[in-house]
């Protein structure tokens, strides 16, 4: 009885250290080949154009997801929408602008942040890993996406 004891022991230590060892590892190589799906990824800040702006005084974090060549969003103060293409590496933003509801919101920090995502929220962008985040970096460099 105490040999079996010992065995079912080791082999639950064994199991757990290996199981630990492999999240772990998950973890630190995450890997963004293709964008992560049905998830809401909370909009950090966007660079564009070496400004960088930052999220303040919206009702909720600015976010999106991706879904089946779909994505959709808050931008801060609007609802936002439209279609892409991913090939693991890049995602293309389809159309020339994306739709979104048109509400005015206040303060006016709110409505720069929303104008200058949408506006420029439209073509090639490099999927990134950058520290185990994932990031988007439109093909000129002018327009970067950071995610929380």
């Amino acid at each position: 009885m105490k040999k079996i004891f010992q065995i079912a022991s080791l082999a639950t230590i064994l199991f757990a250290g290996c199981a630990s060892n492999n999240i772990a590892t998950k973890e630190n190589n995450m890997s963004f080949d293709i964008l992560p799906q049905n998830a809401i990824l909370k909009i950090e800040k966007i660079v564009v154009n070496d400004k960088t702006f930052i999220p303040k005084n919206t009702e909720e974090d600015p976010n999106i997801s991706f879904d089946n060549n779909k994505f959709y969003g808050y931008s801060g103060c609007n609802r936002f929408f439209g279609a892409y293409q991913s090939d693991g590496k890049i995602l293309t933003v389809e159309g020339d602008r994306v739709a979104s509801t048109q509400m005015y919101c206040h303060p006016q920090e709110v409505m720069d942040f929303e104008n200058t995502f949408l506006s420029n929220f439209k073509g090639k962008f490099k999927i990134l890993n950058e520290n185990g985040k994932l990031n988007l970096s439109n093909e000129n460099g002018s327009m970067k996406i950071f995610f929380k």
